[in-house]
């Protein structure tokens, strides 16, 4: 079921926060809101898209599958993020498969009431370049992570970036994640607790040495 937004709501939204009244008010008439169940499918690759969306709060999960029917990890989406691809600024495509890991609030909007809308405002239209430049961040790290980096080089690289999930997720889907076995995160792990770059205290990871862990990736 969809729900409608007012501009006070918008503009609490960093994508909107610098837009002025009456670009909000032009948005609340193109923006719903919906919810979505732990484990719904928002879009598969492909897709055909005049809505684009945005998640308000929650967790995504984007991959795609090869040609062996493999699940293939790309990067998760967390709050106040633009999910769908804009390319050239003139269409909305689906880059991937998109499934909500928790359950999530998204913003479904309008794509060519949008566009009208930002070709008119370069505020909005500086949200969605930062935005862009997010995803640009994003493939970056896709590219070191699975061209570049070793197990070790993908594990202390999480644990710098982004140690509030590694924390909070079963060490299966951090391993999934990262494209490595369960047993190889357990044995780095091991080693970094080892060479005294971490503490595992009953489970959760805290970084006692961060310039040496940083050391493995960059």
């Amino acid at each position: 079921m969809y729900r409608t937004v007012d501009a006070q709501y918008l503009q609490s939204i960093p994508l909107f926060h610098d837009l002025s009244q009456h670009e909000l008010e032009q948005l609340c008439s193109i923006i719903k809101e919906k919810s979505f169940a732990k484990g719904e499918i928002l879009h598969y690759e492909k897709d055909k898209q005049s809505d684009i969306y945005y998640l308000k709060t929650g967790l995504l999960k984007v991959y795609k599958i090869d040609r062996f029917d493999n699940e293939v990890f790309m990067y998760n989406l967390f709050n106040n993020t633009l999910i769908s691809e804009i390319t050239d600024f003139e269409k909305a495509g689906c880059f991937a498969n998109a499934e909500f890991v928790v359950s999530s609030d998204v913003l479904v909007i309008d794509f060519e009431g949008f566009k009208a809308i930002y070709e008119q405002s370069p505020r909005l239209m500086m949200q969605l370049l930062k935005e862009f430049a997010k995803k640009s961040k994003m493939m970056q790290c896709i590219i070191n992570r699975e061209i570049v980096f070793d197990g070790t080089a993908k594990v202390a690289f999480m644990l710098i970036n982004d140690l509030k999930s590694f924390n909070s997720l079963k060490k299966t889907d951090i391993a999934y994640m990262l494209n490595i076995q369960p047993e190889t995160l357990s044995r780095i792990l091991k080693k970094l607790t080892r060479n005294e770059m971490i503490v595992n205290r009953e489970g959760t990871i805290y970084i006692n040495d961060q310039e040496a862990l940083r050391a493995i990736f960059e």
